[in-house]
Parts: C-alpha cells; sequence; structure tokens
C-alpha cells in the first residue's frame, strides 16, 4: 500500500519507518513494490492494513450455513445468547461448517499475502538484493472481527506453510509477519492493543533469531514514536508465534 491522503494510517506509519531507519520505496512505473527498505537488517517489507469491518461479511455467509444444518439435523447448535443474537463458538461447530468457516476466513488472509509476495519478489529483483528477507506487516484498524491475535496469526501461519507441487513453498518470499492492531481494535479477551510476529523457517536449521529480534525492535520502536507524537503509553498484549516452514 501506497501513501494515500484517503488513509492516515498509512501516512504515519510511513513517517515511523523513516524516523525508524527504514526507507519507504516509491512506485515502479512497471510491477509491484513493496512498501518498505530496512538497510541496515536487509529486510524487504509490506504494509497491509485491515480497514473494513468484516463481521457483516463473514456472517452474512456464515448464518445461512448454520441454519441449513439446523434445518436438515433438526436441532439448533450449542450456543450463547447475546440480546437479540445467538452466537455459536467454533469449537461447537459440526466439521462441514468449521471447514466452510475457515474457508471464509482465509480467502481474505490469503489474497494479502499472495499480494505482498509479489511485491516482495519483485522488489527484490529490483533493487537487486536477492538475499534480502521478506517481512509482510499487517495493521488492523477497523477490522474488529480479527480481535483475536493468536487466531489470525495461526491463519497467517496455515497459509505461508503452503506448498505447490515441486514441494516448495507457495509463498516463498515472506520469511516473517506482524499482526498488529491500531486505533479502535483491542484484543478480544484482553481489550488491549496488540502486536503478533511470527517467524517462518525456509530450512528446518535457519535461524530466526535475528528476524524476531527486528520484530521487537520494530515493535519497542513503533510504541515509543505513539509516545512522543501523541503522549499516549501503549499498554499492549503481546502474542509470539513462531511457525516452521519445513518439517
Amino acid at each position: 500500500m501506497k501513501l494515500s491522503k484517503g488513509n492516515p494510517f498509512e501516512s504515519i506509519f510511513h513517517e515511523f519507518v523513516t524516523d525508524f531507519g527504514g526507507r519507504v520505496l516509491p512506485e515502479a512505473p512497471d510491477g509491484h513494490t513493496a512498501d518498505y527498505f530496512f538497510p541496515e537488517q536487509n529486510i524487504i517489507a509490506e504494509l497491509k492494513s485491515l480497514s473494513v469491518d468484516q463481521t457483516f461479511t463473514i456472517e452474512k455467509k456464515l448464518i445461512p450455513e448454520v441454519e441449513r444444518w439446523e434445518r436438515e439435523h433438526g436441532q439448533r447448535l450449542p450456543g450463547v445468547v447475546e440480546g437479540d443474537k445467538y452466537f455459536v463458538a467454533f469449537v461447537d461447530m459440526p466439521r462441514g461448517i468449521q471447514d466452510f468457516w475457515l474457508k471464509l476466513l482465509k480467502a481474505s488472509v490469503e489474497n494479502l499475502i499472495r499480494d505482498a509476495n509479489k511485491q516482495i519478489r519483485d522488489t527484490k529483483r529490483r533493487m537487486k538484493v536477492p538475499c534480502a528477507k521478506g517481512l509482510l506487516i499487517i495493521a488492523n484498524e477497523q477490522n474488529v472481527y480479527h480481535n483475536d491475535p493468536r487466531s489470525y496469526s495461526l491463519l497467517i501461519g496455515e497459509i505461508l506453510r503452503k506448498r505447490i507441487s515441486d514441494g516448495s513453498l507457495r509463498y516463498s518470499q515472506i520469511n516473517a509477519a506482524v499482526y498488529f492492531s491500531v486505533n479502535k481494535v483491542r484484543s478480544r479477551n484482553e481489550g488491549m492493543y496488540f502486536w503478533a510476529p511470527l517467524q517462518m523457517k525456509q530450512t528446518p536449521n535457519e535461524d530466526v533469531t535475528p528476524m524476531a529480534e527486528f520484530q521487537r525492535e520494530l515493535q519497542q520502536g513503533w510504541y515509543r514514536y505513539i509516545e512522543r507524537k501523541w503522549q499516549v503509553i501503549v499498554r499492549q498484549h503481546p502474542e509470539p508465534v513462531t511457525t516452521g516452514g519445513k518439517d
């Protein structure tokens, strides 16, 4: 995502990256371009923003499936009533509905990952830095449907583990990801800001420590930036997740 007058957050994060020591990359006339380059760490990063709440969209597709199952089986799934709404926990759903729900959730996540993979790949070629690591940064501004950082990170990890027919990783340009919240989004259980990093091992013995350390530095730098710019001390809920890409 490039600097946009329609999204003030992107403008803010671009400013932070520059302050942190990274470079905001200009749009290329052809091909895909990632957002940032961190020369000291040799990391190319792409920022994606969740700026639309998916609650209505997901429920519009999911509820008919639940109702269809209940009609066919002549029973209601166990759930919780809150006001005029009836909630069914994922673990209480039949396998078929679970699979349908996961497919809905994965679709939007995989779109982000697919785009970022292309942008990082093309940027590495254009800048002639084939050994650079790729980092996907997902900022959740508005999508309260995805306010459970661990669940969303597990979705990211599952997609990053996908392989093609020759056994290689489908999204091999992404070595790590960060999923974090801003604005009105808080973690579901704690009601706190979250920052969920994960690393993707490309080989069984790959040392992901440098990337994990960079993610921690980026996190602390971001919260220092917020405190300095708006005098807001962020109470955060960390959710570190590491995923291996190779068995």
